[in-house]
């Protein structure tokens, strides 16, 4: 069983949103010597920001997914909970493929695809992606998978739902969910905490949540839960 985290990628290059801080990391996971360099010191960087993070509240759903108000050494304990290590795969291929867990072959570790590597991908963007895939490791809630994104797939104003980078329809893809508490709603409920109670963030890294979070919150297909999700962010 394979959950993968889809982004579809194009030329776009974004400035890298850094906030006020370089705490050391409370757990620092493992990386196989098939991740380049680069990537590991990137993804350490991502992980201290995370770490770093102040705020003053939260929304309900946070707290019920992460159990606590909105705070860097909470969401570093959520993180280093689920995921020991990285390594590098294809994740089923795909030009789409981010990353991935592989929770029956082992839950602790998150698979890295060359696309992750090679695409110049928003720094607040890859830190969703990776809590998306922690949330995958969970047994308790089914893995959380993900479920084909309904044909059409249109956003509130009527117009067809694409990737945020690509343009790409997203229609038939497996990239949504139907469940309220799933991969693409934690993602969602993270950025867009940052953006509402993030207080050391500079204006870009809330810029770039806002922008991500809400491409989130379209991935919720269930009208129930898409409905429940953006009242609770204040949609």
């Amino acid at each position: 069983m394979l959950f993968s985290a889809l982004f579809l990628v194009s030329s776009l290059v974004a400035v890298e949103a850094h906030a006020a801080f370089s705490p050391s990391l409370l757990a620092v996971p493992k990386f196989s010597s098939a991740v380049p360099a680069d990537v590991v010191k990137q993804t350490l960087d991502d992980l201290t920001l995370v770490q770093g993070l102040t705020g003053n509240g939260s929304t309900p759903l946070y707290f019920k997914i992460f159990g606590a108000n909105f705070d860097g050494t909470n969401l570093n304990n959520f993180f280093s909970s689920r995921i020991e290590s990285f390594d590098m795969d294809n994740c089923g291929g795909g030009p789409a493929v981010a990353a991935c867990v592989q929770p029956l072959y082992d839950p602790h570790v998150m698979w890295l695809t060359q696309n992750y590597v090679t695409y110049k991908i928003p720094q607040i963007f890859r830190i969703g992606v990776i809590f998306h895939e922690a949330r995958h490791t969970e047994a308790s809630g089914g893995f959380w998978d993900h479920v084909d994104c309904p044909t059409p797939f249109k956003d509130p104003q009527g117009y067809d739902i694409r990737g945020i980078i690509s343009g790409t329809l997203l229609q038939g893809q497996p990239a949504c969910d139907s469940q309220l508490l799933g991969a693409y709603a934690l993602e969602a409920v993270l950025l867009k905490n940052v953006e509402l109670y993030c207080t050391n963030c500079n204006q870009k890294m809330k810029m770039d949540a806002k922008l991500y979070g809400e491409d989130g919150v379209l991935r919720i297909s269930d009208r129930t839960a898409n409905a429940e999700l953006r009242h609770d962010l204040g949609l």
